[in-house]
Parts: C-alpha cells; sequence; structure tokens
C-alpha cells in the first residue's frame, strides 16, 4: 500500500493494479524485468484485498503464497450525491445530530475555518503547518503512552509532500482556529481514490469530537470532487468501523523459486507463523505486546495529567491582586487551555466572552469569568 498511495508505484512482481469496485487500471509499470528470486524468499506486504494485481511473467517456476493479515475499512462513494446521504446511510438520526453538533458547538466557542489544499500551497504555509503538524502527533503519542511510528520518517514526508500537493497526489485538510491548525489530516491521492494517511489533533480541543467534524467536512469535498473510494487503512479502530461502510483484509504475497525445496520449506515455515501472528492479533494480544515495549523506552516522554475541578466562586475583592491572562499568553500557561475549552463547550461560550484571570500572590490560583458567572480553578494534587 505504501508503494502505491505514497510513491504511485508497484513491487517489481507486478504489472498492474485494479480496483475490483469498477475494475479501473490504478497503476501500471513500464518495465518487463521482474526481480530475481533465484535462491531467495521475496515478500511483498500490506496488499489491499479490494485491489487486484496481475503478476509479471517469469523465466522459470516461481512459487506464489498469500496469506491474510490485518482488517481494513474503506468507503465507497459510488452513487453518492451528497455526504448527507451516506450520513444517513451510516449513523442513526441521533448520531447525525451528533455530528453537526459538534461541529457547531466549534463555531460557536472559536473563529473556526477548514481548508483543503489541493493543488497549491504556500511553501511557507507548508512549512509551517508541517511543524505544527509534527507537534500535535508527538503531543497526542505522548498523551496516549504509545510511540508513532509515523514521527520516525516525517523528514521524508516533509521532504516530498509539498511537490505531491502540487502536483495533486496528495492533499492536506486542516481545519483552524482563527490561524492556528488544530486539525490536519494528510491524504495520499490515486486517481479516484484517497488513502486517509495521517490524521491528528491538538488534544487541548479534545472535547469537540474534532476528528468526526474532520472527516464528516473531508467525505463532503470527496463526494463534491469525484473520489470514489476512501481508505482508512490498518487499525482495527472504532471510529473506522463506524465511518467506513466497507471492510477488507491485508494480503502478504511470497514469491520463490519452486524448484528449491529449501525455500519452499521456509515459506511453509513463514505462512505458519504469520498465521499464529494474526490468531494472537484476532485476541488484541499485538496491542498488550506494543504498549509493553513503549513502557520499556527510557527516551519516551511522558504526559502527565492534570486533575482539577471548577467551584464557582465570585473574584476576590481586592482587583489589584488579578491579572489578565491573554489568549496570546496562553503558551506560557499552556496547562490551562484545555480547562477553559471544556468550560466553552459546555457553556456553550466564545473564546472571546472569557476572562483568564491569575493571582499575583499565589502562582498555582487561576479563575475563569464570563458574563454570567465565575469559577476558581482548584487543582487535585493527589
Amino acid at each position: 500500500m505504501f508503494e502505491m498511495a505514497f510513491n504511485k508505484t508497484l513491487p517489481h512482481f507486478y504489472k498492474q493494479s485494479y480496483h475490483i469496485t469498477d475494475h479501473t487500471i490504478s497503476l501500471k509499470t513500464v518495465e518487463t524485468k521482474t526481480a530475481s528470486v533465484f535462491n531467495k524468499i521475496s515478500m511483498v506486504i500490506d496488499v489491499p484485498s479490494y485491489i487486484k494485481v496481475a503478476k509479471k511473467e517469469f523465466d522459470y517456476a516461481i512459487g506464489f503464497k498469500s496469506i491474510k493479515q490485518y482488517n481494513g475499512y474503506y468507503i465507497d462513494l459510488n452513487g453518492y450525491i451528497e455526504v448527507e446521504d451516506y450520513l444517513k446511510d451510516r449513523f442513526s438520526r441521533s448520531s447525525r445530530q451528533l455530528l453537526r453538533a459538534g461541529k457547531q458547538r466549534l463555531e460557536i466557542c472559536f473563529n473556526s475555518s477548514y481548508r483543503m489544499y489541493y493543488g497549491d500551497i504556500d511553501k511557507s504555509l507548508y512549512d509551517a503547518l508541517f511543524k505544527r503538524f509534527f507537534n500535535m502527533l508527538k503531543q497526542r503519542a505522548n498523551e496516549k503512552g504509545i510511540e508513532n511510528r509515523n514521527l520516525k520518517h516525517w523528514d521524508l514526508y516533509t521532504k516530498d509532500v509539498y511537490n505531491m500537493i502540487l502536483n495533486k497526489q496528495a492533499s492536506l485538510f486542516v481545519i483552524y482556529d482563527s490561524n492556528k491548525a488544530i486539525n490536519i489530516s494528510l491524504n495520499m491521492h490515486l486517481g479516484k481514490t484517497v488513502y486517509l494517511f495521517i490524521t491528528t489533533y491538538d488534544i487541548d480541543y479534545s472535547k469537540f469530537r474534532l476528528g468526526h467534524t474532520n472527516w464528516m467536512l473531508q467525505l463532503e469535498w470527496f463526494i463534491k470532487n469525484d473520489i470514489k473510494i476512501v481508505d482508512f487503512s490498518k487499525g482495527n479502530i472504532e471510529y473506522k468501523k463506524r465511518w467506513a461502510n466497507n471492510e477488507y483484509h491485508f494480503e502478504y504475497h511470497f514469491f520463490y523459486n519452486k524448484s528449491n525445496i529449501l525455500n519452499k520449506l521456509k515459506v511453509f515455515w513463514m505462512v505458519s507463523i504469520l498465521k499464529l501472528k494474526q490468531v494472537l492479533r484476532n485476541g488484541n494480544m499485538n496491542t498488550y505486546y506494543y504498549n509493553f515495549l513503549d513502557k520499556l523506552k527510557p527516551d519516551r516522554e511522558s504526559f502527565k495529567k492534570i486533575n482539577y475541578e471548577l467551584i464557582q466562586q465570585e473574584l476576590p475583592n481586592k482587583k489589584e491582586n488579578l491579572v489578565i491572562i491573554s489568549n496570546d499568553e496562553f503558551d506560557e500557561y499552556s496547562f490551562l487551555r484545555r480547562m477553559v475549552y471544556n468550560y466553552l463547550y459546555l457553556s456553550k461560550l466564545h473564546i472571546d466572552e472569557v476572562i483568564v484571570y491569575k493571582e499575583l500572590s499565589n502562582e498555582e490560583r487561576f479563575y475563569i469569568k464570563s458574563e454570567k458567572e465565575s469559577f476558581k480553578i482548584y487543582f487535585n494534587k493527589k
């Protein structure tokens, strides 16, 4: 999948690929020479089962084995004219109301806007967005206590994606709070197929369910721009099941010399191991395994959750002991953001309708005040 989505190429063993949904060819290769497997075994991983691949001809007897691994999910948009039509097929009336309410609440509380960058983006803006993208991914990974493997390849993405956007081979969808990106999705385009490659959001806005707003707005754009397949890729994640209308599996393909007995035995052994891994994966053992490995890594940054509650209380009488924290100063008091944003969500107030104060005489005492009420932020240190 990575070769197809990111590099727009096929591995050496295939001459073309096409979709089983409409039989349109997605990729062709001009190479006629195949990679040699005369004295070795070659494995191609992550071949989506909804994509059929035509193998090249070999000069000698070639052995081939295919085994199912992982589940994947995709959206088939064929036949849909409006995003609301798709939402009606996938979600109940109450769920659709919740989806719309999440977007509306974001727009009530912030100066939100949405932008799809496809075919055009300023280079300085691109660099700033990718820096923000990286930081949000890292922050989200730290909060979950996991390692995000995309961060290891970030230099590759940063280097290549800019030209891919200009050439309409990739797109970047951004949700903004004023000029600040709070949700970014990187998509790979291949014909009428979009691969949802990487997405993340600012964890301070967690209350606003940005992920669902992101998928809803992107689907609207995909339908308007004649995208037919939207692939969520790997991961048995609940939201993918909720949004997707098709499930598939990834295949691992083995190529080997049939006349080599040792290679035949090795392939049999490798396939057996993969089958066992899939059994364990079906039992969710891989999640426990990777979480355990992540905890062993000493350089992993830890995320400290702040326990707090808002206690309704009038501001102190001595106003000279209070200092206003402006929106621009939230970088210095970043731990307050989620608290304030959660309050905005619950109170249905705009960010400009609340004032955050700190006490000069007590560095750990803060207040949130709106026109109708005021609260002291109480930190529970237990």
